[in-house]
């Protein structure tokens, strides 16, 4: 798999599109099924005509006065068992989900490519790499395919379940992915007793959460102590760290002063830093979908 690729990704090998958005709502394209979602942030008006919009198989919207818990309305018989979505050599099933999400985050990809760029360009092969709160396994699938192993840990029994399904539909079955259901906190610091260290920590938490005992996560309060767990089971010299954020109230620098306070003091690298987005090649408006810091270390080849 080679994922070269101009930023923010290559539109000719990704069965995803953002058809057009406004008026607090997107229309997206995965696969061949179209649906309506919220998009808060669209406070412009919509480019395409209505008739375009009616193509859409299904619409999330949220519960009256909230922006989180919602309920889908479908048009359309889906298929019962999702359906497949190629983003190059990988392969996700999609499928609509309670939460509105539909498998995947589109908004990722751009760092889909740079895991899969930074791992072949490398000259080391004992490359152990930690993706936390892994969800449906993207980033986990772009590690294996790049050749590193990887540690996928999410809180979701079924998340677990369909990035293991992914990686199968990939045709990456034989590749060295360890999966792990548990509290994120808990997994660090039971991987801190027993001496384990990464090469290279991918995170994308979420603003709240809970843990499969009920443990409860609030990204304001926890993501603090989540870094200086993720600092104590960093290798020496670490090839990367990845952090991404989808909550109100954060920022890139915020996500980059919290990598930099935590990353070894020996190493010296380089951060590219900035806002996440949802490329739409029809009207150039593009959607603004969180935020994104990642670090490489300059020294590590």
């Amino acid at each position: 798999m080679n994922l070269s690729s101009p930023l923010p990704y290559p539109l000719d090998d990704f069965d995803y599109r953002l058809l057009d958005s406004g008026e607090f709502q997107k229309l997206e394209r995965f696969g061949s099924h179209h649906f309506i979602r919220p998009a808060p942030q669209a406070i412009w008006p919509k480019t395409l005509p209505d008739a375009e919009w009616k193509r859409a198989e299904g619409e999330y919207n949220y519960f009256k006065g909230k922006e989180s818990g919602g309920e889908w309305k479908f048009f359309k018989k889906l298929p019962k068992d999702g359906w497949p979505l190629k983003f190059h050599e990988l392969t996700f099933k999609m499928k609509p989900t309670g939460f509105g999400h539909i498998g995947m985050f589109p908004e990722q990809a751009p760092n889909w490519i740079w895991i899969d760029e930074l791992i072949r360009s490398s000259d080391r092969t004992d490359l152990n790499i930690l993706n936390i709160f892994g969800y449906t396994g993207a980033s986990t699938l772009a590690v294996a395919g790049a050749g590193a192993a990887v540690t996928h840990v999410d809180a979701s029994k079924a998340s677990v379940t369909w990035a293991r399904n992914n990686l199968e539909l990939s045709g990456l079955g034989d590749c060295p992915v360890r999966w792990i259901v548990d509290d994120a906190l808990k997994f660090l610091k039971r991987e801190h007793r027993r001496g384990r260290r990464y090469d290279g920590i991918i995170m994308d938490p979420p603003t709240f959460g809970r843990g499969p005992g009920g443990e409860v996560w609030k990204i304001e309060n926890q993501l603090s102590e989540l870094m200086l767990h993720c600092k104590q089971v960093l290798s020496d010299s670490p090839l990367f760290i990845l952090l991404t954020t989808h909550s109100p109230g954060f920022s890139a620098l915020t996500l980059k002063n919290m990598i930099l306070k935590f990353i070894p003091e020996s190493c010296s690298g380089v951060f590219e830093t900035d806002e996440m987005y949802i490329h739409d090649n029809g009207s150039r408006l593009h959607l603004p979908s969180g935020f994104y810091s990642r670090w490489r270390n300059e020294s590590v080849k």
